[in-house]
């Protein structure tokens, strides 16, 4: 399965999909919500684009979605290796030249644009990042014109009669960066193409910018979207920090996803409504959270302790000694999971591109995980020679992995917790000061919420 027959439909990635969505979905990320995909028509002619911040991962929340085979574009310099570009062929992905490439590759896209128009009219689904590069900030950048482009040429190719739609798409991660973090992906109601047929035949550079921004329109409601730059970081941290609260307060589901998403939204909108009326308001707050910051960065607790509200040192005292007696557990985990879990992060520490490190993370966790599970059960087998103790050690290793995560999880959840009361304690006037800033806060995200 290569370039010439990338629309055709493959058993060996289909097979192998299985265990690439198995990873993302239920070890790299702790909880992936698809929400409205029944937005998504099936066996028609679709393009689907969503916002571009996470690199690799952005096109696997999509391709994870479905158990179809869509087909992704990519820019060209990463198929220089042909190696590379026949994995890349393999796993559905187009290459798109660009000038910066040099001028005489912009003749590929030729045979590229035919090959997309091969997918769409075989209903595969083309997906398509039409801010055109990544990006780790929660905002839509302005679209390219990409993708119009290629929906407007796929119909002129067949007389305007595929009858396109292009499909919105929202995707939300908790971290960008971290391990088992959340991912919430959104699909929006499918946009008609027909509508501006009549714009595009009577001026080409007007239908593609009219597309353009009716496709921005409909994307922004589905991801979180802070237009504001200078209180970006307002809008980010206190829309995180309101989120239990404001669940509370709608009486929504804690644990959907999509439930912390929508009141989000609706304080992202709260704010610019202050904004707009109130900038010397929005500086105070912003003022307030950049001490605020601050002082979590440099003692050590801060949200989480402030919601929690009643630990105690005889929590605490517990919470040690469950830690203490469980340290065999968490010994072995790291023996037997430390290198695959680690090596990853080490590679991960050059790049400077950050928005590159999960993508990196995720596959090279897939695939070293159970690389060393089945060495380590080789050996383990070597020495004992005895099936089931073989047997029973390999069936430890994942679940020796999930200890060792909750463990080292809770460590830092016990020390977070002692800064916290060793400050409520020993530097009253410290922990006050942080404490009632993270309480204005809350007010005003809850005066002002509505």
């Amino acid at each position: 399965m290569g370039l010439k027959n990338i629309e055709k439909y493959s058993y060996s990635y289909a097979f192998f999909k299985l265990w690439v969505k198995f990873w993302h979905d239920y070890i790299f990320y702790r909880k992936v919500e698809y929400v409205n995909r029944k937005n998504v028509p099936r066996n028609e002619h679709l393009i689907l684009t969503a916002n571009h911040q996470n690199a690799l991962m952005d096109a696997l929340a999509i391709e994870f979605a479905f158990f179809n085979q869509p087909v992704f574009v990519a820019r060209s310099d990463i198929f220089s290796n042909k190696l590379v570009a026949a994995i890349l062929y393999w796993l559905k992905i187009l290459p798109v030249y660009r000038i910066r490439d040099g001028y005489e590759t912009l003749k590929k896209n030729e045979f590229v644009f035919k090959k997309t128009i091969d997918v769409i009219k075989n209903k595969n689904n083309f997906v398509i990042m039409p801010e055109g590069n990544h990006a780790g900030f929660r905002r839509l950048r302005q679209l390219k014109k990409g993708f119009a482009r290629i929906a407007f040429r796929a119909e002129e190719a067949n007389d305007f009669l595929l009858h396109m739609k292009i499909v919105p798409v929202g995707i939300d991660y908790e971290c960008y960066t971290t391990y088992r973090s959340t991912l919430l992906v959104n699909f929006g109601e499918p946009m008609d193409l027909s509508p501006f047929y009549g714009i595009y035949k009577k001026n080409p550079a007007t239908g593609l910018n009219k597309i353009r921004e009716a496709l921005a329109e409909r994307m922004k409601p589905l991801m979180i979207h802070i237009e504001s730059r200078e209180f970006y970081t307002l809008y980010n941290e206190l829309r995180k920090m309101y989120r239990p609260y404001g669940i509370k307060r709608l009486n929504l589901n804690r644990k959907r996803l999509y439930d912390g998403f929508l009141v989000d939204k609706k304080l992202i909108a709260s704010l610019e409504k202050v904004e707009q009326s109130d900038t010397e308001k929005m500086k105070e707050y912003s003022g307030i959270m950049d001490n605020f910051l601050e002082s979590v960065g440099k003692y050590g607790f801060g949200v989480r302790e402030f919601k929690k509200g009643n630990i105690s040192f005889f929590g605490i005292i517990l919470r040690t000694l469950a830690l203490i007696i469980t340290s065999p557990l968490f010994l072995y985990g790291f023996v037997v999971n430390g290198l695959p879990y680690h090596i990853p992060r080490m590679v991960v520490k050059p790049i400077k591109d950050k928005q590159f490190h999960s993508s990196f993370k995720y596959v090279l966790t897939m695939l070293l995980f159970p690389v060393f599970y089945l060495l380590e059960t080789g050996i383990f087998y070597l020495i004992t020679k005895n099936g089931l103790n073989t047997l029973l050690f390999f069936l430890s290793l994942p679940v020796s992995a999930i200890a060792t995560w909750q463990w080292y999880r809770h460590v830092k959840i016990a020390i977070r917790e002692i800064k916290y009361l060793y400050y409520k304690t020993k530097h009253p006037g410290l922990f006050n000061s942080v404490k009632n800033g993270y309480r204005k806060l809350i007010d005003f995200a809850g005066e002002v919420f509505e």
